[in-house]
């Protein structure tokens, strides 16, 4: 009995460092990098979520050694554009690697599902008495994506899918006539906006060590839509600073549809902005 249990505690000494070794590589196998940043206005893809107010920001990423990654995003939006939002948060996976024996071409294909906790169009402030016309009815806002990418040296192409509505648009709450101040002519023509899509080109240059120049361009287009695509293009430095800090300048602007134009405010109806207008965006971001 001794001599049985002296074999099996020499058994567990040997095979210990072996199991140790093996939960240590398992471990650098994941990578879990994110990021906080603080934003002077919420541009996405030409158009502000937050009414021209300031975000913050929150990301974080599981990124496996094999190209599959899990990650989240987090924002304050505006009601007043999303109508009973304040929160967005983004779920979103996908597998990126590199192609080629030199490895400089990158490819990324995923999913991404932007989600509005407590919003939906029937919070619209567009319901009777303020709004006679008719009554907003419900449909979420929660929107899925999928998504692919080409990079090659300082330049990526993407291009996207959207399975759901475009965030809950309809001919209910977005049709010809009733959705857009600017232009009565413009809105949803059909009942669904699932089979959006979207296409741009982005460029990130290091010019000099710490300092990296960045432009983009791109199209929205909606589907079912008269007057609602937006073309969309920004451009801009990031400038790296200590301690993995970033500090970002950059001009954001579209194509300037006249349906974004006086968009009467979701939460009161009586505000306005020009939701797509052309305007400067600073940005600080701490990574780690």
């Amino acid at each position: 009995m001794k001599k049985t249990a002296f074999s099996l505690a020499l058994l567990g000494a040997a095979t210990a460092p072996a199991g140790t070794a093996w939960a240590e590589e398992a471990a650098s196998a994941w990578t879990f990098p994110g990021s906080v940043t603080v934003v002077s206005d919420y541009i996405f893809r030409g158009q502000s979520q937050t009414w021209g107010e300031m975000a913050a920001q929150v990301g974080i990423e599981a990124n496996h050694e094999s190209g599959f990654y899990i990650g989240f995003f987090g924002s304050n939006v505006s009601d007043q554009w999303l109508p009973g939002a304040t929160l967005e948060t983004d779920l979103y996976t996908g597998f990126r690697g590199k192609l080629g024996a030199d490895e400089q071409i990158g490819y990324d294909v995923g999913v991404i599902y932007y989600m509005y906790p407590g919003a939906d169009w029937d919070k619209s402030g567009f319901n009777p008495p303020a709004y006679p016309v008719g009554t907003t009815e419900s449909s979420s806002l929660d929107t899925g994506e999928l998504y692919v990418a080409v990079s090659y040296a300082f330049a990526t192409f993407k291009a996207g899918y959207m399975f759901t509505d475009y965030f809950g648009w309809n001919t209910n709450n977005s049709g010809v006539g009733i959705g857009f101040a600017g232009d009565l002519e413009a809105g949803i023509k059909e009942d669904d906006t699932d089979g959006s899509y979207f296409y741009e080109l982005n460029l990130a240059y290091e010019v000099a060590p710490g300092w990296t120049l960045s432009g983009q361009v791109g199209q929205q287009i909606i589907a079912e839509s008269e007057g609602l695509d937006i073309v969309y293009y920004k451009a801009g430095v990031t400038k790296a600073l200590p301690e993995s800090f970033a500090l970002g300048l950059f001009w954001s602007g579209t194509d300037e549809p006249d349906a974004y134009e006086n968009f009467l405010s979701l939460r009161d109806t009586i505000d306005d902005s020009d939701v797509a207008q052309g305007t400067f965006v600073a940005s600080l971001t701490k990574t780690f």
